[in-house]
């Protein structure tokens, strides 16, 4: 028989790195609540239009990395490559009020050559508040993922910023940089000679050496603002002048996405390497109207959970594997496990999580069993506990032990309650 392996460019998350993800998550869903944001649930698949109107043509997005398959009704679907056009889409088809602030976590597919910290099945966090135009916002935004990763313990980041200008500026800039382009055009890559009739700010983007020296002399977005963006991006550089966190103006950024404007920002990290974004976002003011949609203002970032992970210091309590909060029964003989039983049932049916073995094993194997397990505790039920109306417990981090009343056996563990927002 051959042994199965998972395809390439996915990964298994097994403990502890399901744990650390948990632990992410949970803290994501925490600050995004804190920030007033709600959770949406988008499907997996999408119409394909969806994010060919979005990410727009020329990206490497719809050119290169998208997966997309024909149904059995001949329609064209596609596992979404990220999760901004889901939530619009969404927003607009549950004609949710506005404004709204919505919170997502979710797998996302992208076919491109995995290398560490890309994969071609991976997770995103995003925030996208909706039909706020303020650049207060734009700048809280960045705030918020910046507060995220510092939470984390990780605090060698920079968050770069840019203004890409607006649909009424933008046409004259558009001019000046295909001029530029053409006098270069058999110089650049090809896909930038392709990039550069559809969109020709989507060739800052490529990773090409030899493109990016060209772009060196190219005219730059932030250079022919209008009066109304550069107000705009100034209000939002003013109030990152106010914050703890190391930013600094990156001319050249104009992220992977066509439906971008204005504002446009990016983590990275050193300790990445190569793959340094840990996440990025912007302004997204017209996509809507793209959708069928009315002019509805909008900014968003998406954090990537696989760098996030890989960023994570080694002193982090996110980067740990501790012991969890479980509590392992142990029972010393066939007439103890029936209270044991019992005792497990109370423990649960107050939240504390709890576990045995139900298997004829000696103590010694079920404390290893609690090791396993990463059980915190150990309870001992042995006759002579039972007689004393006692429990001896352990605490395996420390090795104490001590005897505990049996009616005082839930009050000792509720410090260790799982909710649904702590672990």
């Amino acid at each position: 028989m051959t042994r199965s392996s998972r395809p390439k460019g996915t990964q298994d998350f097994v403990p502890p790195e399901s744990i650390k993800k948990t632990r992410i998550e949970m803290l994501f869903r925490e600050l995004a609540t804190v920030y007033g944001y709600q959770e949406v649930v988008t499907p997996t698949f999408e119409h394909t239009e969806v994010f060919i109107k979005s990410s727009g043509s020329a990206s490497d997005i719809v050119q290169k990395e998208m997966y997309t398959f024909t149904d059995r009704a001949g329609r064209n679907l596609t596992l979404k490559p990220e999760g901004t056009p889901g939530v619009v889409r969404a927003v607009l088809e549950n004609n949710l009020r506005l404004p709204c602030r919505l919170f997502y976590i979710s797998p996302c597919f992208r076919y491109s050559r995995p290398q560490k910290g890309r994969y071609r099945e991976f997770y995103q966090l995003g925030v996208e508040a909706i039909g706020e135009s303020s650049p207060l916002v734009d700048a809280e935004t960045i705030i918020f993922g910046a507060t995220f990763f510092t939470r984390l313990g990780i605090t060698e980041f920079t968050i770069k910023v840019n203004s890409i200008g607006c649909r009424h500026c933008r046409p004259a800039y558009r001019e000046k940089l295909l001029t530029f382009l053409r006098e270069k055009q058999k110089k650049l890559c090809p896909d930038c000679q392709t990039r550069m009739e559809i969109n020709p700010m989507r060739t800052f983007d490529c990773k090409n050496t030899s493109c990016q020296l060209l772009l060196n002399d190219a005219p730059l977005p932030k250079r022919h603002l209008c009066p109304e963006c550069t107000a705009h991006f100034e209000e939002v550089i003013d109030s990152l002048k106010s914050t703890p966190f190391n930013w600094k103006l990156d001319e050249h950024l104009v992220r992977g996405l066509d439906y971008y404007n204005r504002t446009t920002f990016e983590y990275v990290s050193g300790v990445l390497g190569a793959q340094s974004s840990l996440g990025g976002g912007g302004r997204y003011d017209y996509l809507f109207e793209e959708f069928g949609g009315p002019v509805t203002p909008a900014i968003g970032l998406a954090i990537g959970l696989e760098r996030t992970i890989l960023a994570l210091p080694e002193g982090s309590p996110f980067n740990t594997a501790s012991r969890r909060n479980l509590v392992f029964i142990v029972w010393t003989g066939p007439a103890e496990m029936a209270a044991a039983r019992e005792l497990l049932n109370i423990l649960r049916q107050e939240n504390i999580p709890a576990l045995m073995t139900y298997e004829p094993v000696r103590v010694k194997r079920q404390f290893h069993l609690a090791d396993i397990a990463g059980a915190r505790f150990c309870i001992i039920v042995g006759e002579e506990e039972l007689k004393g109306n006692l429990y001896a417990l352990k605490d395996l981090i420390t090795g104490e032990q001590s005897i505990v009343p049996a009616e005082k056996i839930v009050p000792t563990f509720s410090s260790l309650r799982l909710s649904s927002e702590r672990i």
